[in-house]
């Protein structure tokens, strides 16, 4: 009896198999683009793997950066896909083509992310005023000085990175100086990576810039630093902030907060099947499940190839709603999941 079952089962899922792939090979060539930072770069072989073994994609994943992919996205419909596009910093060229139906976004990559000031959140709850940026300034003696000198810490950006000049402009800004901060150059991303993170560890203060999804992020509890309304980013201040030329005089502002989106042409949508366009209008993951993700990748030193085939072996928690309900399917009626992990064993 049992044999009897199992063979039923398997011909079940040949059959249902053998219709979904006949279905998904309308889906033909498909160009991913990778960026050149590591969450984008794990997202596009992810989403590659997804599209050629769930949806029977005929999958390329190709290079890119934000501003080439969206130009090239816009003007030639090529590539297909960007899995990881932050459109918030695009601007009018970007809009223009939404506005033409060129392109279209999708699922966000992931909700939250994006750039700003960070700090302990057990510091946070211990000192509730410290979630703003007037409560920060006021207790630069919780913010201990690597030197050891009697100032209150702000980590800018390491010397060479385009965040250096926002740092910098924005400690002038607040007046940092004044209120008993001094600004520390980390040196490096990994230093600044280190300071943040031996602070959070040991219990103690640290102030300063990083950015989401990062595995810093993912794997310890952070809190962004809200500036208030008042000073939130306008094209003026925010125009002040990114001069390279340090004018000294520049008014307020702050980052804006990140929009990062799957994006793809309206080309690719007219030809995809229907349950690729599910999957990618409903792809999103949160940061602090990709910065866990990208923490295993640095841990291990995959690539990103293999951190797409760890998403898939492992995390199955994060794609497989997705996947199958791309489909109207679920639980061991998927047979695309199933295709998916099989396709990795």
């Amino acid at each position: 009896m049992k044999l009897i079952k199992t063979l039923f089962v398997s011909a079940i899922l040949s059959l249902s198999l053998g219709s979904f792939s006949a279905k998904a090979s309308e889906c033909g060539k498909v160009q991913v683009a990778e960026m050149t930072w590591t969450s984008a770069a794990v997202l596009a072989y992810f989403d590659a793997l997804v599209l050629k073994e769930a949806f029977g994609c005929d999958t390329e994943v190709v290079p890119g950066d934000t501003m080439p992919t969206s130009t090239s996205m816009a003007e030639k419909q090529q590539p297909d896909i960007a899995s990881e596009l932050w459109t918030n910093g695009l601007g009018a060229a970007w809009k223009e083509a939404l506005d033409r139906g060129v392109v279209k976004t999708g699922g966000l990559s992931f909700t939250g992310g994006g750039e700003g000031f960070w700090i302990p959140k057990s510091l946070v709850d211990a000192n509730p005023e410290l979630a703003t940026i007037d409560g920060v300034l006021a207790n630069p003696q919780l913010f201990p000085h690597p030197e050891g000198i009697d100032k209150g810490a702000f980590y800018g950006c390491p010397a060479g990175w385009n965040c250096q000049i926002t740092t910098t402009n924005l400690f002038q800004a607040y007046d940092m100086e004044g209120a008993g901060f001094e600004y520390v150059d980390p040196g490096s991303g990994a230093a600044l990576g280190a300071a943040a993170a031996g602070a959070h560890d040991k219990g103690e203060g640290f102030f300063g810039y990083y950015w989401g999804p990062t595995a810093l992020l993912g794997t310890r509890d952070f809190v962004r630093v809200s500036v208030g309304a008042e000073n939130e980013q306008t094209a003026d201040n925010w125009a002040c902030i990114t001069d390279a030329s340090y004018p000294g005089d520049c008014e307020k502002s702050y980052y804006a907060n990140a929009v990062i989106e799957v994006a793809y042409t309206t080309e690719f949508e007219a030809r995809a099947p229907k349950a690729v366009m599910n999957y990618l209008n409903n792809r999103t993951f949160t940061d602090k499940d990709v910065g866990i993700i990208l923490d295993v990748v640095a841990t291990e030193a995959y690539s990103p190839e293999e951190a797409a085939e760890y998403m898939v072996k492992e995390r199955q928690d994060l794609w497989v709603p997705i996947v199958c309900g791309a489909v109207g399917r679920k639980g061991d009626d998927c047979a695309e999941s199933q295709a998916l992990i099989a396709a990795v064993k």
